[in-house]
């Protein structure tokens, strides 16, 4: 499993129709095969929204695949002109889990 994380910083005013767009797709990237998790967090420092998701991939290559998928590319198509700077992702692997 590989989790992945991706920060996106929206322009003033954006958030809602981020998560309009966000509202419309879920549910297709929670499907997709090997996702096994999808969330969406905000935070604002200074100002500053961010929108963060966070999911569940059973491996990178099922992360791949939907990143290649037409749902990925309209999505982001949709959503990259909301960002007030460049997004930020990260994909992780479990060391270590604690109860």
């Amino acid at each position: 499993m590989i989790k992945r994380i991706v920060m996106m910083q929206l322009l003033p005013e954006k958030e809602a129709l981020f998560l309009d767009i966000f509202e419309e797709v879920k549910t297709d990237i929670r499907s997709r095969e090997g996702c096994h998790d999808l969330e969406v967090l905000r935070s604002e420092y200074d100002g500053i929204i961010s929108v963060w998701t966070i999911s569940l991939w059973t491996s990178e290559d099922a992360l791949n695949q939907y990143r290649s998928s037409t749902l990925f590319q309209k999505t982001w198509a949709a959503v990259k002109p909301l960002f007030s700077s460049k997004a930020h992702a990260w994909t992780l692997t479990l060391i270590e889990k604690v109860p």
